[in-house]
């Protein structure tokens, strides 16, 4: 989720300050992309859309709910309220330690920890288009201002869990 991981950086270092960059992610053309990502991925997740790796899935659909995050949610706080520059560095924190610490080769991993892991992918608690579906219902309950980030940091968890299985 590279591209997730610097879109955070970029929004939680140059959008303290009043710049373009800030216009460009609060203005409709931002929200209008964003939905457009969280639609197109969670239908190719859903149906299982193989020539888009579901690597690329998961960081356009992170991006996806990040753009849309940013640009509906400011309404509903102050200028200057520090979560929005807060969020982006710890979803960035969040991403870069679950990749560094957690995703490890199949093959480096022991058969009852990756038997267990792929219980856990296959039992139904961690499916990945439920948690997409959490994330989209939390970008709209901006009065719930903790679920966002809640379901974001599950889509990380789900993201590593993926990356260790090799599968979706």
């Amino acid at each position: 989720m590279y591209l997730f991981i610097l879109l955070n950086l970029s929004m939680a270092f140059f959008l303290k300050d009043d710049t373009i960059f800030r216009t460009v992610f609060l203005s409709d053309y931002a929200l209008y992309l964003g939905v457009g990502l969280l639609a197109i991925t969670f239908v190719a997740s859903w149906i299982k859309f193989n020539k888009i790796s579901y690597l690329i899935r998961y960081d356009l659909f992170a991006v996806g709910a990040l753009l849309v995050w940013f640009s509906y949610w400011p309404p509903f706080f102050r200028v200057g309220s520090p979560l929005f520059y807060l969020y982006p560095s710890y979803f960035a924190l969040i991403t870069a330690l679950f990749s560094l610490a957690f995703i490890r080769k199949r093959e480096h991993i022991d058969t009852d920890a990756l038997d267990w892991l792929q219980w856990l992918s296959d039992s139904g608690r961690f499916n990945p288009l439920i948690i997409k579906v959490c994330v989209g219902v939390s970008l709209f309950l901006p009065q719930q201002f903790m679920l966002f980030p809640l379901t974001i940091s599950l889509l990380v968890m789900r993201f590593a869990l993926a990356c260790c299985l090799d599968n979706e």
